[in-house]
């Protein structure tokens, strides 16, 4: 009876779950998971996504081919913008708008519960980030540096970073 009642909340609002191995390894030494959802099948009914907020960015995990395979995307902080919440009577969708892509990501069909915590989690975490970008750096002599901050603070795009680079490097 509780398996059945369970299947029946996995279908309507999602499930928090535990971190599976290929998501393990993709994480870099000193970053946590904090969150680990999946959303909800009526979402997907077949291959519901994984969403993970880490202390470094957020992974969704995206199946297709049955769970045959799958596409993982991470959206990371500092490319991060600002965020939305859309709550629904049993689940969320947290919409999050990038800096620096056009694309904006949605983690759909989590868990009202979850989405609170984590939508709550990704906005401390860009704050933390620009606060960090934006408290005054010492001034360094190397020019990759400067331009790796100037890239992180946005002050130019990634095409010009790679470029200026490319310059640099020569």
């Amino acid at each position: 009876m509780s398996e059945e009642r369970s299947l029946k909340g996995e279908i309507f609002t999602g499930l928090e779950i535990k971190i599976p191995k290929d998501i393990k390894e993709l994480l870099i030494p000193g970053e946590k998971v904090l969150h680990s959802v999946r959303q909800a099948r009526l979402e997907q009914a077949i291959t519901p996504d994984s969403i993970f907020v880490t202390t470094h960015r957020v992974i969704v995990r995206r199946p297709t081919t049955l769970g045959l395979k799958r596409n993982i995307t991470d959206y990371k902080y500092t490319d991060m913008a600002n965020t939305k919440i859309k709550k629904g009577f049993i689940n969320s969708t947290i919409i999050i708008k990038m800096r620096f892509l056009s694309e904006t990501c949605y983690l759909r069909g989590i868990p009202n519960k979850s989405a609170a915590r984590i939508f709550r989690t990704i906005q401390e975490r860009i704050a933390n980030v620009r606060s960090i970008l934006s408290s005054p750096q010492p001034i360094s002599e190397d020019p990759l540096k400067i331009l790796k901050i100037r890239y992180a603070k946005g002050e130019i795009t990634r095409e010009e970073y790679l470029l200026m680079k490319r310059e640099l490097e020569r």
